[in-house]
């Protein structure tokens, strides 16, 4: 954070300006002086002032509001400005004064990646927490001598600081270097004239010109004329080019999200752009530098959120008990000058400093793993986190389903009735259903090759027309704004009614709210221009006049959908205006009304075929799995009967909301989704189910909710008691926005999952969800892998700290090469390859890792394994004592710490290290057997004879070098015994006390779900309990949305066209059904308020 600024146009000068902005002409400053400047904040405050305050954090802007006496975000102009205000002085743009004036407040347009120098970067990287205890470490053993492992610290802690100083600075070079850019760009001025600039110089206003191809966006901006296909793959990742076309000139207000397809981004590429003519093709500044959305993302690169996970926080509040346990030994009264040594030398047992380091070694095991998988993670702190997941949301389209469709056919419809499908798609080349798959897309040619949507491309390649993006000649032919135009294949049989030609006007692009697009055409030699509109068939029919929809269209939908097939509907307008220049103006909802309804276009989108295997293993992993999508509900429920995430056994209920009017809050409805709905012959509309039809539910409730967005913003507003129950037992969420998408994994965080989604940190080569398991299975052994390091570093202080508070009694202690054998050569080693066991490659288990470190069953595990360690060193300590042979320990021993007490104390601790590091070693369920760590398990067998050669016949030197004395063979062979019976006694209590005592049999006797700290799980226990809610019925009662249209209703399974009687008599049944609202359900407020 920057101090508190003030800026102001009174007192500025050419070399105070110069600082931020670099160069600038004194005599444009001189110009300037005593202006207003312009601020816009986040807050909707817009206000001239010749000064302000302001400051600068993790590189954004805040500006004081005097109106509001608080600090706000400076935004650009995406920010509540009208449409029609982006399109004012078109043709005339910023002065120069303006445009420094806008500078002085937004500063240049570049994203700035600082480079620290070394001694910064080091500066930073030693005053982390854990190395400022290491420092105080060090000083301590410094003080008292321990010299060798000092050392030995000193080099690993010098080793990790430039290694991580090297990758930092790297890290932001090679950040840096992606960012940096600035292009000389064309802008247009006041005067009418185009002035080339630096790209710094851009501010928000500005209009420029964009080049024809191959540059890349140094701003964010709207476009205003023309058309413009960009490459956006290095900002969204969206790998097909998009086409952006020019803003429409309405007064409405600019959204960045509802005008995405008027909006060019800062980052990526222009491949090409569509002129009016020899007009250039014209965007307006809207964003400059950290502001954009690509300055956004590099923020957030800068400066990532902390991440927050419960097993972190555990081990922060572990470390706390640990500095207790040490404070309470401190304070044990010690004789002679060094109490204070003594005292810190006890804290830096107690709490370990190689214990952060020991903890990353399992995630990076981990990170490697994955690597070689072909799974790439940029956090492996979220690693950890994976092994916790217990619900997994999937998109549709490209992740559970092939990425490209084929075209199966069309349904064509005539005078309000369905003709035979058809396979064969140019047959129908005089319907007009031909003639909207020729035109309503968003296909480009670069390099002479379609570019687009791939749903588009397939739908325009069975016409097999050809598309041309024609010259200027094109342009004045057809009188039109675009010189895109469809013809025929050479030699194609052509009849009377056949179009030879059609051109394109203005494209509508497609909105996943809107679930549809548009297009504007018109055929070569004719005056009139038509609309042509393709979308889902819920939106399309609600769009259309009811005359020329099909009266048996839910049942033609259902026969489709529910084979899996994608749907689309398409309706066209036949005449719209015969003014070209009007047409270009028209607003989208004055063009896409009163359709005529033309038919279905019908894709096949394939399961891949390792998705179902992958969600077997899933849900037999009792990992919950959802579809989120946005294509239709009938298809997304086809799809997920087809890979298994609906069983066969599991009933769909669909949750019908109807609307009683605009002051009443809606109904809800559950009803069963049936394989053949049962239709009214005389009317053709969903039948009305009797009372015992409602109050029916199945008959082991094995149910799973499927609904649509519109009904979750229905609920989300109306009903939000009802949405955690909904959520748990749902398993489909269809024609869901990016915006409902995000609201919904929120509230599956709120319930209590760990969610893995598409969004997430880890990106795999591998183009299906066979990766998903992997992760789970990987940071599952990651996660036990950090419990089982943590355990073993605490177990292991503490046994260092018993083994010198049981000498200490006496005055002594253990000697430094004691300490150091125990630090290096057992647990670093230990350490270092405990984490190279693999994971568990068989069936994820349906119990998920432990994420609490101060939960009953770990705490209890050290707790046990700490007493049985106490007892064997008191044992040892004590049993020396009692030979004949044994001679007391003398302080003032010339012989330093060796002594009896000393060697058995020593020896025994030395194999409860290994004791340790055996038993939490965890096995499966989570990773494979100790044994297939080869490196781990020869580090075992080796420092175990190693220490049973020190312990019964160690050479001179070793004696010397450990400073120990030898006492005969019949005690020596005794504390190997001693070492075996700790060891039995430890592997039996882990094992069997904890692991299926504990963990298996006492945990499940006496679980209780309804008093889980898991919200979902508590309400789980609810709903199988309660069998009053849901009422399900076995029909719907009434259908759902009510569209523009007074008598057409439309809901997420059917959709049916009603005269104005027989909607009068649903309207009817509606009243009925409310009048006894125990029915449904949702009134019964003992089952709210429980």
């Amino acid at each position: 954070v920057r101090d508190v600024q003030k800026i102001s146009t009174q007192d500025i000068s050419a070399k105070s300006l110069s600082a931020t902005l670099g160069a600038v002409d004194p005599g444009l400053v001189e110009k300037i002086k005593n202006r207003k400047l312009n601020i816009d904040l986040e807050n909707g405050t817009r206000c001239e002032a010749h000064e302000y305050k302001a400051f600068w954090c993790k590189k954004r802007c805040y500006v004081w509001d005097t109106t509001e006496n608080a600090f706000s975000r400076l935004v650009g102009l995406d920010n509540g400005t009208m449409c029609s205000d982006l399109h004012l002085g078109c043709n005339n743009g910023l002065s120069k004064e303006e445009q420094l004036l806008r500078r002085i407040v937004y500063g240049n347009n570049d994203i700035v990646v600082p480079l620290h120098s070394i001694g910064v970067l080091l500066l930073l990287e030693v005053l982390n927490p854990f190395y400022i205890f290491q420092v105080f470490t060090l000083a301590v053993w410094f003080a008292e001598g321990y010299l060798y492992y000092t050392i030995a610290i000193v080099l690993m802690s010098l080793f990790g600081i430039t290694t991580s100083i090297i990758q930092t600075r790297k890290n932001q070079r090679n950040l840096r270097g992606t960012v940096a850019s600035s292009e000389r760009v064309r802008v247009l001025r006041d005067t009418g004239v185009f002035e080339n600039i630096c790209s710094k110089e851009l501010v928000p206003g500005d209009i420029m010109e964009l080049p024809k191809h191959q540059t890349v966006l140094v701003c964010d901006a709207v476009l205003l004329t023309g058309q413009c296909v960009l490459n956006e793959s290095m900002l969204t990742g969206e790998s097909v080019p998009v086409t952006k076309t020019s803003l429409p000139l309405r007064h409405v207000p600019y959204d960045v999200k509802e005008c995405a397809h008027h909006t060019l981004y800062s980052g990526t590429a222009i491949i090409q752009t569509k002129f009016h003519g020899d007009r250039p093709v014209l965007a307006r500044v809207i964003r400059t530098g950290f502001l954009t959305n690509r300055g956004a993302l590099i923020a957030a690169i800068l400066y990532p959120p902390p991440a927050d996970f419960k097993f972190d926080k555990d081990s922060y509040k572990f470390i706390g008990i640990l500095a207790f346990i040490a404070i309470c030994g401190v304070s044990r009264g010690i004789v002679g000058g060094d109490v204070a040594i003594k005292a810190l030398d006890i804290i830096t047992i107690v709490v370990p400093p190689a214990l952060p380091a020991a903890m990353t070694v399992g995630k990076l095991y981990a990170q490697a793993r994955l690597k070689r998988a072909q799974i790439y993670c940029i956090n492996n702190r979220v690693i950890n986190v994976s092994g916790s997941i217990n619900c997994v949301c999937f998109d549709k389209t490209g992740t559970l389903t092939e990425d490209g469709l084929d075209m199966w056919g069309v349904v064509p419809c005539a005078n309000g009735e369905f003709d035979d499908a058809k396979t064969d798609i140019p047959e129908l080349k005089d319907h007009p259903l031909f003639e909207g798959m020729l035109v309503c897309h968003s296909l480009t040619l670069i390099d002479g090759e379609l570019c687009g949507d791939p749903l588009d491309a397939k739908m325009f390649e069975s016409t097999r027309w050809i598309l041309q993006e024609s010259d200027c000649s094109h342009v004045n032919k057809h009188d039109t704004v675009t010189a895109t135009v469809v013809r025929p294949p050479e030699g194609a049989n052509l009849t009377e009614d056949t179009i030879s030609e059609m051109s394109i006007v203005q494209q509508y692009q497609f909105s996943s709210s809107l679930q549809r697009m548009s297009a504007i055409t018109r055929a070569l030699g004719s005056d009139h221009f038509r609309v042509y509109t393709k979308g889902s068939p819920e939106m399309i029919i609600g769009l259309s006049k009811p005359a020329t929809v099909p009266r048996d269209i839910s049942l033609v939908l259902e026969r489709y959908t529910k084979q899996g097939y994608r749907v689309i509907a398409m309706g066209r307008r036949a005449t719209i205006s015969d003014n070209s220049a009007e047409v270009t103006k028209l607003p989208r909802d004055a063009v896409e009304r009163d359709l005529e309804f033309l038919g279905l276009v019908i894709l096949e989108n394939r399961v891949k075929r390792p998705t179902t295997p992958v969600i077997e293993e899933l849900r037999e992993a009792d990992i919950r799995v959802l579809m989120i999508t946005g294509d239709n509900i009938q298809t997304a429920v086809s799809v997920a009967r087809e890979c298994g995430i609906l069983s066969t056994e599991e009933q769909v209920v669909d949750i019908v909301v109807a609307s009683r009017g605009q002051k009443e809050r809606p109904e809800i409805f559950f009803n069963v989704q049936s394989r053949s709905p049962r239709l009214s012959a005389q009317n053709q509309i969903f039948a009305t189910p009797t009372i015992e039809d409602v109050e029916c539910g199945t008959a082991d409730r094995n149910y799973r909710f499927a609904l649509t967005g519109q009904t979750w913003q229905t609920l989300r507003e109306h009903y939000p008691d009802l949405l955690e129950r909904i959520c748990i037992r749902s398993a489909v969420f269809a024609r869901m926005s990016s915006d409902q998408k995000q609201q919904l994994v929120v509230e599956l965080m709120r319930l209590g999952y760990y969610v893995g989604t598409v969004a997430s940190p880890f990106t795999s080569r591998v183009a299906d969800i066979t990766c998903v398991p992997k992760v789970i299975r990987e940071g599952r052994a990651a996660l036990v892998t950090s419990f089982g390091i943590f355990k073993f570093m605490v177990a292991y202080s503490l046994t260092e700290f018993l083994s010198v508070i049981i000498l200490y009694s006496m005055d002594s202690n253990l000697t430094d090469l004691e300490f150091l054998f125990i630090d290096i050569c057992l647990i670093v080693n230990f350490a270092f390859f405990f984490g190279k066991t693999r994971a568990y490659k068989k069936r994820l288990s349906k119990t998920t890792p432990m994420t609490s470190l101060l939960s009953f069953t770990p705490l209890l595990s050290l707790t046990m394994l700490m007493l049985v360690m106490t007892v064997f060193q008191a044992v040892a300590y004590h049993g020396v004592r009692q030979f004949s042979w044994f001679r007391p320990f003398e302080p003032t021993s010339p012989t330093g710490y060796t002594s009896y007490e000393n060697y058995s104390v020593y020896c025994v601790s030395m194999f409860q290290y290994i004791t340790m590091a055996v038993i939490f070693s965890r096995g499966k369920p989570y990773r494979r057997a100790i044994y297939t760590n080869g490196a781990f398990m020869f580090s075992i067998l080796l420092l175990t004879a190693v220490c049973v050669y020190i312990t019964v016949y160690p050479a001179n030197w070793v004696l010397r070098w450990l400073e120990m004395v030898l006492p005969p063979y019949e005690w020596r062979f005794a504390i190997l015994a001693l070492a075996l019976v700790n060891f039995l006694i430890c592997f039996f209590i882990e094992s069997f006390v904890i692991e299926r005592v504990i963990e298996n049999v006492l945990k499940r006797k006496l679980y209780k779900p309804e008093k889980s700290k898991k919200r979902y799980l508590r309400i789980e226990y609810e709903l199988k309990n309660c069998r009053n809610w849901p009422k399900f019925g076995r029909q719907l009662p009434i259908l759902s949305v009510l569209q523009k249209e007074n008598n057409i209703a439309n809901n997420s399974y059917s959709t049916s066209v009603l005269t104005e009687r027989e909607t009068n008599d649903l309207n009817i049944l509606t009243k009925l059904s409310s009048e006894k609202p125990e029915k449904n359900g949702i009134e019964n407020r003992n089952f709210i308020n429980d």
